[in-house]
């Protein structure tokens, strides 16, 4: 379910409800553009690599998850993972699971994932080496787009939940 959470909420809040954040901007190619696959299969499934974060604020926040809003009918949100760039050799925008042309270094399946684990942003900086994907199993004929990237992150003990762009597709021909 598009519910399900990246990494576990770390620490205690006070906040009830997340607030509403703008701490964060997202970087590199899933924030401006469309990652997909052309030819998508029933039965298959698909990473996409989640936008790199920036703390544009003037205080540490904490990531705490992440997850996909927009879940169409035919797809299925099955996991979320957090790898590092030096597991995967860089930043690895999008992956099918497998694949037998996947080269190895690729194969997401194989990488160590760090779920769970605190991501701490500094002032002005970013996630560093870490990022997060999102698994999508397809289910069924996808007439659209995966959208709406939300991350949640703590900052001096209160919650905020944040939007932050992002499209992938799925296109079945």
């Amino acid at each position: 379910m598009a519910t399900i959470l990246a990494a576990t909420i770390l620490g205690s809040c006070t906040s009830a409800s997340p607030a509403s954040g703008n701490a964060l901007k997202a970087a590199g190619p899933p924030a401006v553009g469309i990652l997909g696959f052309p030819h998508a299969q029933v039965g298959k499934t698909y990473r996409f690599a989640f936008p790199l974060l920036v703390n544009t604020s003037k205080n540490t926040l904490r990531v705490t998850s992440w997850r996909l809003d927009n879940v169409p009918k035919g797809a299925k949100v099955t996991g979320y993972a957090l790898y590092s760039m030096k597991d995967t050799n860089g930043y690895i925008l999008d992956s099918r699971d497998g694949d037998p042309s996947t080269p190895s270094e690729r194969d997401m399946t194989k990488m160590p994932n760090y779920l769970g684990k605190p991501i701490v942003i500094r002032s002005h900086g970013d996630t560093g080496d870490y990022y997060a994907m999102v698994k999508v199993k397809v289910v069924g004929h996808i007439r659209k787009h995966l959208t709406g990237c939300r991350v949640s992150y703590t900052q001096y003990s209160e919650n905020y939940t944040q939007p932050v762009h992002c499209e992938y597709a799925l296109d079945m021909k």
